[in-house]
Order: C-alpha cells, then structure tokens, then sequence
C-alpha cells in the first residue's frame, strides 16, 4: 500500500488554524481524512461532526476520524495504523505555542512510522493583523515559518492591501521556499492544499538565488545559495555528517536539490536539526545546467561557512584525470544492476516489467557507510516507492533485498 501523506497544520494563537481545519473537515474535496490535535476540548470542530466514544480516536459523521494527543504522538500514530482503511490523508494540528519541527523529527525517526506515514507539507498559518508584534515577542512564531512549505497570511481583510503585500514581501524572505498565500478566514483550496508535494523543490528553484542570505530577527537566519558543479558523493556524506553534528540543534529546516558526478537522477534533501532524509529525483533534463541548490533556515547560521563546506565536495580537474582510481567512480556492471532488479520483482512482489531505478547514494548517519544503494520503484498511477540498501551496488545480494520486506529504508 502506498504511504499515508501527513500534512503538518502549525500557526501562533489566533492565527486561524481551527478555522482551517474545519474547512479542511467539510470542505467537498472528496479524501478522507484523520486528524490528530493537541487537546480535542480546545479545538472548537464542529460538534455535529463528531461522534462520541471512550477510546481517543473519535469517528467523525462525515467518515473521517479524529484523535486527541494528550500524550504520545507515536502511540497515536500507531493507533491510527490499526484503521488505515478509513482515512486517505492525516492531518496533524499543533497547538500555538508548539515547535512543529518536533513532529516532523517523530514522522522521519520512527521505523515503524517512516513505512507507513509520509510527510506531505507543514502548513503555518500567520495572524496578518498582530505578526509584526508576534515575530518581535514570540520566537515561537518565527520557527514555525521557518519550518513552513507553505504560509497562509490570514486576515487579510484587517490590514490594507499594502500591509498585505509588505507581510507576503517579508514571509517570502524569511522563508524564501515557501509559497505564501493571503486568505480571509483560511479560505483556500483545499484539495490542492493536501495534494501539494512540497518536498519537490523543482516548484522552487527560482527562489533560490546565489549568495542570498535573509536577517530577520538576531538569532533566526535564512542562507540560501546555488552552486554548479558536480558533487563527490563521499566528500558530501562526511561534510553533511559535520555540519548535522555542529549545527543540527540550531537548523530549523533545511532543503536541496545536488547534482553527483556520474547520476542522472537529482538527490534530492530535506531535514530538520539532525534529522536528514535524502532520496532520488526526477532525471536531469538533456541540456539543463546541473546545479546544486541549498536552503537552510535557522539560528546562528553562516552562509559563507556553508556555502564554502560545500564547495570542497565539488570534484576537482585532478580527480577528472584519475577517475577510473576512485571508488564510487568504479564500474558497475549492466548484469548486476538487472539482477538486482529481479531481486526485488521477486522478494517484493511486482510485477515481472516494472521499471526499477538503482543508483548509489551519499548518506549522513553517522552509524551508516557513506555511500548506500538507493532503490526506486515505478507503479502504473502510483507515487514511486523508495528503498535504501546499507551498501553500494557491487555488495548487494539477494539477502539485501529481502531484507527490504520488513526495513525499506534501514536508516532514513
């Protein structure tokens, strides 16, 4: 089955996130949903939506179901795997003073959840009215639109049309990946707002420019850049690996899209603090320039610092008249690759002519080689499913895969 997309809802007090919700609850956009908030008596969903019971999870009278977390967001999680006929998407709403990246680490910790939740986007809602006072007072408010894909300046119809452009001229550089929207009363489309796939950077690229770095308030910090050229992928596992162990408390979120010497395919990342989940993208367009984008959004951070870790993983002129001596240069055989292909037809279950990319990989776990087999997976009208192999291709063995049945993705 394929994996529940997890929409994040986060937004200081006041900002409109119940009234979202609700919209998101009755609005005729044709998916089930599950909801998990903070404390079911605080959030005010309509009452004739839900339907009593003495367990946490109650069932709602439009077929979707509700859960309250007064305690562990994992149990929760796996409570709600007991039902995952009954919902298409889950929807996970924090309280006004939470720090949504908590959640975030919880859905790309877990084994047992990464197999089964995916996360889709973390929506913020923003109060249009008090944000000036709110980003001066609360650091609260300022994390949560760092941590933001998408941004909903809400109450638009309380502040001036100029106000309105300044607030969205501002939420854009202080999240320049996030796309934001103004709203009265968290009137958007909410179909698209579940089907957005905001891991996908390419939507994005744009807002990534070379050497721009946003200051808003002293401590919370924007770094974007873009740098050509290709990517040592074992420079770049070690580099990443440092730069998560010295500054991953202080990195609010983080995303990118890399370009690796020899791959057809973008490696595409994103995390929050320590946490790093890194995967394959689309193939890179004949003609297209090859270049490596990189955000990171949070506290204390130094643009030129990163941006110059990053240029020592670029594969120099040296290394292009020695390739055939490096490791992760060396060759694979055509063999290997279609029996490994076979491999997972057989140890997975697909069918005998699904196409199945294998590509190697850099990864940041310390604990883990850095270069590992990344296994991607082609459905008819599915999202392509990912698998991860602790090891490089010319180590994978039957075993290997079958191993995949129960840990997809061993260590992401």
């Amino acid at each position: 089955m394929a994996k529940i997309p997890v929409v994040i809802l986060t937004g200081f007090l006041g900002a409109g996130k119940t009234t979202l919700l609700n919209r998101i609850l009755t609005a005729p956009h044709g998916h089930r949903i599950a909801v998990v908030i903070n404390e079911f008596g605080e959030v005010g969903i309509d009452h004739h939506l839900i339907v009593a019971s003495d367990e946490e999870i109650f069932q709602m009278n439009n077929g979707c179901i509700c859960c309250t977390v007064q305690g562990d967001l994992l149990r929760v999680l796996l409570q709600l795997l007991e039902r995952r006929g009954d919902f298409d998407y889950l929807v996970v709403e924090t309280s006004g003073l939470a720090d949504p990246t908590v959640i975030v680490q919880t859905l790309l910790l877990d084994e047992r959840i990464r197999l089964d939740f995916e996360l889709q986007a973390v929506v913020t809602v923003v109060d249009g009215l008090h944000i000036e006072q709110q980003l001066v007072a609360q650091h609260e408010a300022r994390e949560q639109i760092a941590c933001a894909d998408a941004i909903l300046l809400n109450k638009t119809d309380l502040i001036t049309p100029e106000e309105a452009d300044d607030l969205t001229a501002r939420l854009g550089e202080m999240n320049p990946t996030a796309r934001v929207t103004p709203t009265r009363n968290a009137e958007v489309d909410i179909g698209e707002l579940l089907e957005m796939r905001a891991f996908d950077l390419e939507a994005k690229r744009e807002a990534v420019r070379n050497g721009h770095h946003h200051e808003h308030q002293p401590s919370v910090k924007t770094v974007s850049f873009v740098q050509p050229g290709d990517l040592n992928k074992t420079r770049l596992s070690h580099w990443f690996r440092s730069v998560l162990v010295e500054k991953g408390p202080d990195i609010l979120r983080m995303k990118g899209i890399l370009n690796m010497y020899g791959d057809s395919h973008q490696f595409v990342f994103h995390g929050v603090h320590s946490m790093f989940e890194g995967r394959l993208g689309r193939e890179w367009e004949d003609g297209e320039e090859r270049i490596n984008r990189l955000v990171f959004i949070g506290r204390n951070l130094d643009g030129e610092e990163l941006q110059g870790g990053l240029k020592t993983c670029l594969r120099s002129e040296d290394e292009a008249a020695t390739d055939s001596g490096l490791d992760i240069y060396r060759d694979v055989s055509s063999f290997t690759l279609d029996q490994i292909r076979v491999w997972v037809r057989q140890a997975l279950e697909f069918p005998s002519k699904t196409p199945i990319t294998i590509k190697e990989v850099p990864c940041v776990k310390p604990d883990c080689p850095p270069i590992e087999t990344a296994i991607m997976v082609f459905l008819e009208n599915e999202p392509p499913r990912f698998y991860k192999i602790q090891k490089t291709i010319n180590e994978v063995n039957f075993d290997s895969v079958y191993n995949l049945i129960e840990n997809p993705m061993p260590c992401c």
